[in-house]
C-alpha cells in the first residue's frame, strides 16, 4: 500500500520528528508538569504545621506530587497521540530544520526552543486539543487511578494527624 504523498514527503524526517518531540517538546511539558506539581503539593502544605507532624505531612505530600507527575506525563504522553504529532511534525520542517532544533536543544533555552518549534501552523493547535480533551477526561481519569488514589488517602490522613495534634496541643 503507497502512503498518501504528504506521508511519503514526510517519511524521512520522521526519525528526527521524534527526537525533536521527546528531547524539545515533550521534555519542555513534562518538566512543566513537574514544577506545576511541585507547586500543587506546596499548595497542600498549611504554614502552621505543628513539629510533631510535619515529616509525615511533606512525605504524603511529597508522594501526591510524584503520583501527580507520574499520572500526568503518562496521561499526556500517550504513544497515539505523540505518533500523531510527530508525523505533522515531520510535515512541518525538513530533515535539516528537524536536525537544527536537536543541534540547538543540547545548549540552548528549552522553553524558547519549543515555542519555535510549536510555531509551525497548526502544532499548537493539536497540542492544545489534545490538552483540552484531556482535562475534560482528568477527573474520571483521576478516580480510575489507584495509585493517585492511595496518595489522596494519604495526604488527607497527613491531615487528619496534624489536626488531632493542634487539638491535643488546644486542650493542653
Amino acid at each position: 500500500m503507497l502512503l498518501p504523498a504528504a506521508a511519503q514527503a514526510a517519511a524521512p524526517s520522521l526519525p528526527l520528528a521524534a527526537q525533536v518531540n521527546a528531547q524539545i517538546v515533550q521534555r519542555q511539558v513534562n518538566e512543566g508538569v513537574a514544577a506545576m506539581a511541585g507547586a500543587s503539593g506546596a499548595g497542600l502544605m498549611p504554614g502552621d504545621l505543628p513539629a510533631a507532624c510535619e515529616p509525615g505531612m511533606r512525605s504524603a505530600v511529597a508522594g501526591m506530587s510524584n503520583e501527580l507527575v507520574r499520572f500526568m506525563q503518562g496521561t499526556f504522553n500517550d504513544p497515539a497521540y505523540q505518533r500523531t504529532f510527530e508525523q505533522q511534525l515531520a510535515q512541518a520542517y525538513s530533515p535539516d530544520q528537524l536536525q537544527a532544533f536537536l543541534d540547538r536543544s543540547a545548549a540552548g533555552d528549552l522553553t524558547t526552543l519549543s515555542t519555535e518549534v510549536m510555531s509551525a501552523p497548526g502544532l499548537q493547535a493539536t497540542q492544545d486539543a489534545h490538552l483540552a480533551r484531556l482535562t475534560e477526561q482528568a477527573d474520571q481519569a483521576m478516580e480510575a487511578d489507584p495509585r493517585l488514589q492511595k496518595a489522596l488517602v494519604d495526604v488527607r490522613a497527613a491531615q487528619d494527624r496534624c489536626d488531632a495534634v493542634r487539638m491535643e496541643a488546644e486542650e493542653s
